[in-house]
């Protein structure tokens, strides 16, 4: 019997304990937790205006920003590139537009557009290997010296010669250069459009990598050839690092961000701290940053540009009254013979 009483009790007390519960979420208690909900949303939608009003004040300034780099183009290229003579190097088609664009900047900053070098699958493509062995017979039969001999692997030995044919410095006499590009050119490593003549710097300009999908193509086999290809671009940066070669590396960045790829690689790898960069290469003051940046490089200078997250600055500033190296004043002679 008491063990039945003590149920009973136990029982009544759930049930005026539910009924309480009732009362209160129908009451005071749920208007509490109304009260604070509402205040949390408003918060929070206070919070995404607040946000949204940001983001749309950054975007006016960028463009703002993009359209007084364009409209002062001619300003601020002036002088920037006199008297050089400027590579410019792709991997695709895709980006003829931005190369053209880049080529009527380096007129407007009085440079010279040299050679125009396009990359060819060959060099990375997997069933390729025997071609490019073939390739690197082919360029020691011309010059022994010419590719490089501490090179890890074929893939490198190329890209280095390449450099080394680029380089402004002391390097191969014109007639090996000439039988090396013909080479290259014959074993479908690149294309060449423009005259081979000697250049004071290279300007990579990177194409927009969904240009370069192969619809056929299966997800692990795109992955594979864009490690490839990257590995390519990379062996070539360090190539024109070991060589001196003042470089820009330019690149399409549809997303406003570095990526993965070789802007991304460039410019967070320590290795590649001698190469200036500029992102938003497919934006109307993209290629402006391009010739900026070259102008700055061949003076000495280096940085990081454009709007990316990991950008060092928005343009680069170039001091034209700073000589461009090499073209340097001869030091005044302290006299002549009595």
């Amino acid at each position: 019997m008491i063990d039945f009483r003590y149920h009973l009790v136990s029982l009544i007390s759930v049930f005026i304990a539910l009924a309480i519960g009732i009362v209160l979420g129908a009451g005071p208690l749920r208007e509490s937790l109304g009260d604070q909900l509402a205040e949390q949303v408003e918060q929070l939608r206070t919070e995404k205006d607040d946000l949204r009003a940001a983001n749309e004040g950054l975007t006016a300034d960028r463009d703002q920003l993009t359209g007084y780099v364009e409209a002062s183009a001619p300003q601020l290229l002036e002088g920037t590139l006199e008297g050089t003579t400027i590579a410019l190097v792709t991997e695709h088609d895709s980006s003829r537009t931005e190369v053209e664009a880049v080529e009527a900047n380096i007129a407007t900053a009085g440079g010279t557009v040299g050679p125009r070098i396009t990359l060819q699958s060959m060099l990375w493509a997997p069933d390729a290997s025997a071609q490019r062995r073939d390739t690197l017979a082919d360029l020691r039969a011309v010059s022994p010296e010419l590719v490089p001999a501490d090179a890890d692997d074929d893939v490198t030995a190329l890209t280095g010669t390449l450099a080394r044919l680029l380089s402004p410095g002391d390097g191969p006499d014109e007639e090996v250069r000439a039988q090396a590009w013909q080479v290259l050119v014959d074993r479908q490593a690149v294309t060449v459009d423009g005259d081979l003549v000697p250049v004071d710097a290279v300007a990579y300009l990177g194409a927009d990598p969904a240009e370069m999908v192969v619809p056929t193509e299966s997800a692990s086999a795109a992955g594979e050839r864009a490690q490839a290809l990257l590995g390519v671009q990379t062996s070539f940066m360090l190539g024109l690092v070991d060589t001196g070669t003042p470089a820009v590396v330019s690149a399409v960045t549809p997303q406003d961000n570095s990526g993965d790829g070789i802007l991304g690689t460039v410019r967070t790898d320590a290795r590649f701290r001698g190469l200036s960069t500029t992102d938003r290469l497919q934006q109307s003051d993209g290629p402006v940053l391009t010739v900026l940046a070259l102008g700055e490089r061949l003076r000495g200078g280096v940085g990081d540009y454009g709007t990316a997250a990991d950008a060092d600055a928005r343009i680069p500033e170039v001091d034209t009254s700073v000589p461009i190296i090499g073209q340097e004043e001869p030091a005044a002679s302290d006299g002549g013979e009595g």
